[in-house]
């Protein structure tokens, strides 16, 4: 863990992932970038609308073993609706991920761009059209396309391991395997901009302690 003090309000916080770049002043809403010799504020980040999620930062829990606490989100807008994108600090140090979306829940980790046939995705990107029911290999896995979407940040709390400020407007491909397995891709010219491969899950299987406190829960 690493503490500092922000730039611009004198507020303290804390870095608790190791990959984290940036974090956002829970006083003044900086964007505090992490540098080697100390930190820096760039700009302002929006206050985050009101929503039921269960989940809040600070909340812990277990995925297949693999221990998680919830240090930062982004909330992302498309034309239908608004997810969450919980980012998971985990004992292993992977960049992970627990997406969330009117009660569902998911859980990714985002996967190196390599063209070793590993990870790499089986489709020159700078020229594919994607339709929905296409097969695409991600990893080592057939994955089928089930959506397309333009989406953008609307704001982000906590810390987060990359530099993505509101209103940043992205394309995302999401695709699903028939046993509940499900992949992301964010394309980037020839390639990916990043790749996430995981699974959907169920709440309970989440072993969430310290929720958010929501009447009826």
């Amino acid at each position: 863990m690493r503490e500092f003090a922000c730039p611009a309000c004198g507020a303290p916080g804390t870095f608790q992932s190791g990959i984290s770049v940036y974090a956002v002043c829970a006083y003044c809403r900086s964007m505090v970038l992490r540098r080697d010799a100390g930190v820096e504020a760039f700009g302002k980040m929006a206050v985050l609308p009101p929503d039921m999620s269960p989940l809040q930062i600070g909340s812990r829990g277990v995925f297949e073993g693999l221990s998680f606490a919830l240090v930062g989100r982004h909330k992302i807008g498309w034309s239908d609706g608004t997810w969450n994108e919980w980012f998971m600090a985990t004992d292993d140090g992977r960049k992970g991920w627990l997406a969330e979306a009117q009660g569902f829940f998911a859980v990714c980790f985002e996967l190196p761009w390599v063209s070793d046939g590993r990870t790499a995705v089986n489709r020159d990107l700078g020229h594919w059209k994607p339709v929905p029911g296409e097969q695409v290999n991600v990893g080592l896995r057939l994955f089928t396309v089930v959506d397309l979407k333009e989406a953008m940040v609307l704001g982000g709390e906590g810390e987060l391991p990359a530099v993505t400020p509101c209103g940043k407007k992205y394309r995302v491909i999401d695709l699903e395997t028939s046993d509940g397995g499900f992949a992301s891709i964010e394309p980037a010219g020839q390639q990916a901009r990043r790749v996430y491969l995981g699974r959907y899950t169920e709440w309970g299987e989440l072993h969430i302690e310290n929720p958010r406190s929501l009447e009826g829960w």
